[in-house]
Formats: C-alpha cells, structure tokens, sequence
C-alpha cells in the first residue's frame, strides 16, 4: 500500500491548503480567480505560519480553473470605497513584499495567464511557470487605478521598466515571450510536481542563503520612500472614484477643481 504524501491543513474558506510531505511543500490552491479582502486575511495567516516554519522547503501557489489570478471581481471593484479599496491594495503590497522575506522558494503556476494584480504578484514569486499559450495585461488603467502592489517600488529593480512602461500605458495582452522580456519569467516546459522535487533535492540552507544573497540589496531601508510614493500616486488615482466607472472617466482639469475645492 503507497504512503499517503498529501495532508490538507488548516481550513480556510478561499483556498485549500495541503502539505505534500515528500517535497516538504505546502500546496495554496485558491478557489477563485478573483481576489477579495478575506483571499488576502487568509494569505497573511497562513504565510506568518510559514515564516515560522522553515522545513517547508516551498510553496507552490495554483488556481482551481484554468486561469490564475483575474484581479479583484468587476462587480465588486465598483461597490468599495476609497478606504477599502486603499485597504485591499495594502495588503497585496505587503503580501508580496513577505515573498521576498520567506524562507521557502515561491513558485507560482499561472497556468492560461493573469492579469493586473495578478501580474504583479506572479512578479514577486521566485519561480513562475505557465502554459505556453499563457496572456497576460497590465490592464491597471482601464480600471481607474495604478499599480500599487510594487511594480512602482521594490519590484522595479527585477522588471524592464522600458517594456513595463509600453504594456502599462498601451495596456495590451501580450504573450509569455514578452512576460519573459518584462522580467518575469516563465517556464512553459516544467512539471510542477518535477520541479517540487528539484528544491526539495537542494540542500534547504544553501537554498535559504542563495535566496538572502540575490534579494539582500534591494530590502533596504532606501526602499521605504520608494514604497510610500507608490501609495501617493495610488491614493491620489483612488481619490478621483474612477475605478467605480465604466467610462466617461475623471478629466484632469476636473480632477484639479476637486483638489482646489477639498484644500
């Protein structure tokens, strides 16, 4: 009889959790594309867990569905306000600055693709992998809002800032060839459970310290201001309620007389 090697733990409503015990891997499955502000809680809960539990070699992030990360639901979007939705993008941020901090390898499955957040979460992960028909959108501006979750910050060093600044302002779908000119690399050719196997061979403190190594100069306290402009330009995007529109949006002049009218 074959030893069991999966074990569901803990219980959450928006993800399953499971230890895959011959990889040392804990295994979030999410169970919607949509991101919401319970998704992120039970993220924050389970990934203090982790930063405890360093014989978790890594974590291996996935979706029920054939598609990863969709951003938050339009529906949704449109009803929070200005401090849920500064709430929301908070949490992101700050979820995907632990990723950098944990001591297990990242590894995201983006499957058929992402889109907004979801891009900029997958670009905090150590280790992406895709289908190779995968599409991606910086699609931030179509939606009233600007990136807020570290493409402005702690996540510029790692990205092409030439290749994000056409997708961001041109908010085109682009391909895993050009995902992979951004900065966040896909492997299209990799087994997920292979790829486990893999990090869970390298020996866990050479792997612990190779990831202190390659991440070490660029958490520093210089990137605090950087961190706090991005929120700037986020809070001052949020303020004009364009994100709880479809069209038409904000104009400028408009968005002045609101600033004179509220100083």
């Amino acid at each position: 009889m074959k030893t069991p090697t999966r074990f569901p733990i803990f219980n959450y409503n928006t993800f399953a959790s499971t230890l895959v015990t011959d990889t040392k891997t804990l295994e979030i499955k999410l169970r919607n594309k949509f991101i919401s502000l319970e998704t992120l809680f039970e993220l924050e809960s389970i990934l203090a867990w982790c930063a405890s539990h360093p014989e978790i070699q890594s974590i291996y992030f996935t979706v029920y569905g054939e598609e990863f990360i969709q951003g938050i639901a339009e529906n949704d979007l449109k009803s929070y306000d200005h401090d849920k939705i500064k709430k929301i993008y908070s949490k992101i941020s700050t979820i995907s600055q632990s990723f950098f901090c944990l001591p297990q390898t990242i590894v995201m499955d983006l499957k058929n693709g992402t889109k907004g957040i979801g891009v900029e979460i997958a670009l905090a992960a150590d280790i992406r992998i895709s289908a190779k028909n995968a599409t991606f959108t910086l699609d931030h501006l179509s939606l009233g809002l600007t990136p807020s979750c570290g493409m402005f910050s702690f996540l510029s060093p790692y990205i092409n800032q030439n290749v994000m600044r056409s997708l961001l302002l041109s908010g085109s779908e682009f391909n895993v060839t050009t995902m992979n000119m951004l900065g966040g690399y896909c492997d299209t050719n990799m087994v997920p459970g292979h790829l486990l196997k893999q990090i869970f061979a390298q020996a866990p403190v050479a792997r612990m310290q190779a990831k202190c190594g390659i991440l070490s100069d660029n958490f520093t306290h210089d990137i605090n201001p950087k961190i706090e402009v991005e929120k700037k330009i986020f809070n001052a995007t949020v303020a004009t309620s364009d994100y709880t529109q479809t069209n038409p949006f904000m104009t400028h002049t408009e968005f002045k007389e609101k600033l004179q009218q509220e100083g």
